[in-house]
């Protein structure tokens, strides 16, 4: 079978890859800006400051629910994906979206999180 994959589809991949670089990025430096503030907090509440004992609690409350919902997210994303497929097989196009929907959905409990916990501790500086 001859691929499908003509110069404007070429150009809706690269971009559906570049998206998820970008927010995979964004991600990545929030999740270092909010580890940088808060390792002081959570190493006053190992010592046992109550703010810091709080902090500790969050980020483990907000890991577990932010995993909770990108499994949720994934498997919603997959089971769209393969009803889709059922009812109207994918182009080599269809598919690179199907999975940067995927990733992105899978993604965004996490980058939602970081981004809100990066803004939070920057204004306490």
């Amino acid at each position: 079978m001859a691929s499908r994959t003509g110069p404007a589809s070429t150009v809706a991949l690269a971009a559906n890859a570049q998206s998820v670089l970008t927010e995979m990025v964004a991600m990545q430096v929030d999740a270092g800006l909010t580890i940088a503030m808060r390792l002081p907090i959570l190493a006053k509440g190992a010592l046992g400051d109550a703010r810091g004992q709080r902090e500790a609690s969050k980020a483990v409350v907000e890991k577990a629910a932010a995993m909770a919902e990108s499994s949720f997210a994934i498997g919603h994303a997959a089971a769209l994906f393969w009803w889709s497929m059922a009812l109207n097989p994918l182009t080599p196009n269809g598919l690179g979206e199907a999975t940067a929907k995927a990733v992105h959905s899978s993604l965004e409990p996490f980058s939602r999180r970081t981004r809100a916990n990066a803004s939070r501790l920057a204004k306490r500086r």
